[in-house]
């Protein structure tokens, strides 16, 4: 099926099939979006968003439904009308939709962008599904079943599944999936005193920010749109978990500033101001484009960082008191913000961004002054990608040590034993979040 064109003021229901087709062909969820939705009114596209983003979460949980209600495997289904199916399921059970209306716009989507045909299947399976509650066997026991359970209604891939059930308490791998399948608030970190103004603020008219309890200068909008609230505030759009990472480099830290994977640029926003004016802040990206979005904030809030375009395995910078290097990771840990990511990773993917990680760690430590700061920080929650990659950089580099950070500059609790930040989204109904502080002790050629 080929690619259809942009969508401009249309339905949001087609918007958000199109959104689901263009995933499906592998493009990515943010970047479909970003093309489908352009045109529609704000209510359309936060509903197209809804539809399309929690239809790609909820997958398995869906389909193993729908398994159950075909008379067909679903694998010979037509790919547009399993994606409508999907959409109509997924406004039957996770949304306040009317079934009657609910099943009569997927019937009519399906009669515009696929065979005639195809539109009583539609309504026949729609129909059954509204007739009928869901069936809770088909997703087995959460205490007898867990993978079961947890890969078909908690619509997580079996082996990330698996992994984390190794690692934590059936309970807290509920919460996480539980967590990953809801949408995420949409929350700013606030500077220049900004935040210094109790719970609430209404910055400009229609929009009010109420403060996340527990995290340093963060707010989540509760009215209006984010576009609106950053035009009248110093503010980057932040999850309280990327904030944190930003506090736990350090307060007044020392320059020159190196972030070496700095799109989208909240972080590099926080690290100049904990900079201040005068020291050097040097944003950096293997992506042009994606650096373009670093400008963009720095304009909005009057940073003059320098940008430079490289790959961070190949320095261009030399000689930093502070870096810090935010991998690419899997992102297991902001799985509820990348609809898509869940069904993208592999254990192979994984095995190849630790070497891409262990590349860039490496790189990052010889631009590192004698006495400077190294943070090493990621979005996932898998131990190959976070403590064990720093203990294997520290096993080999005898010049850095860790360094925990001032109790004043985190969250109580956010750190483990080693002083490493590790934000759990169980938790704190927040994103996932590791760093560690690497503190060069000596030179190169100095010895302990």
């Amino acid at each position: 099926m080929t690619s259809a064109p942009a969508t401009t003021g249309i339905d949001p229901r087609l918007a958000a099939f199109h959104i689901l087709c263009d995933v499906d062909r592998g493009e990515f969820a943010d970047r479909a979006a970003a093309r489908r939705l352009t045109g529609l009114a704000p209510a359309d596209r936060r509903l197209a968003v809804e539809m399309a983003y929690g239809s790609i979460r909820l997958r398995n949980r869906l389909d193993t439904e729908l398994a159950g209600l075909l008379d067909q495997p679903i694998r010979r289904l037509d790919s547009r009308v399993l994606q409508w199916l999907r959409l109509g399921l997924y406004q039957l059970r996770e949304m306040r939709v009317p079934d009657h209306a609910a099943v009569d716009q997927v019937v009519r989507g399906v009669k515009e962008t696929a065979p005639v045909r195809f539109a009583g299947l539609a309504n026949a399976v729609l129909r059954r599904a509204a007739r009928d509650p869901r069936s809770e066997a088909l997703f087995g026991d959460p205490a007898a079943e867990p993978i079961r359970y947890l890969t078909t209604w908690g619509s997580h891939p079996e082996w990330l599944v698996r992994r984390w059930l190794e690692r934590w308490p059936l309970a807290s791998v509920r919460r996480l999936v539980e967590n990953d399948n809801r949408a995420p608030p949409v929350t700013l970190r606030l500077y220049d005193g900004a935040t210094e103004t109790g719970m609430e603020l209404e910055p400009t008219p229609g929009v009010r920010l109420v403060r996340e309890a527990g995290w340093r200068g963060v707010f989540r909008i509760v009215e209006g749109e984010p576009e609106e609230a950053l035009g009248s505030l110093p503010a980057v759009v932040q999850d309280p978990a990327a904030a944190a990472v930003v506090d736990y480099v350090g307060e007044a830290i020392d320059g020159p500033v190196v972030d070496l994977c700095s799109a989208p640029g909240g972080k590099a926003m926080g690290l100049a101001k904990a900079a201040g004016a005068g020291r050097l802040l040097v944003a950096a990206d293997v992506s042009r484009r994606r650096l373009s979005r670093v400008r963009e904030a720095a304009d909005r809030l009057g940073v003059r960082p320098g940008l430079v375009t490289m790959d961070g395995r190949a320095p261009a910078v030399r000689d930093a008191a502070t870096v810090l290097l935010d991998a690419p990771c899997t992102g297991t840990g902001v799985l509820r913000r990348r609809p898509d990511a869940r069904w993208r990773l592999d254990p192979e993917r994984l095995r190849s961004l630790v070497e891409l990680q262990r590349e860039l760690l490496d790189a990052a430590a010889g631009i590192v002054r004698p006495g400077g700061l190294l943070v090493y920080a990621t979005c996932s929650l898998e131990a190959e990608e976070n403590e064990e990659q720093v203990d294997r950089f520290l096993m080999q580099n005898r010049d850095f040590e860790r360094e925990p950070p001032d109790p004043r500059w985190v969250r109580e609790g956010s750190t483990d034993e080693n002083g490493d930040l590790r934000v759990l989204p169980w938790l704190w109904d927040s994103d996932g979040a590791f760093a560690s502080r690497l503190r060069r002790v000596s030179g190169p050629d100095m010895g302990d």
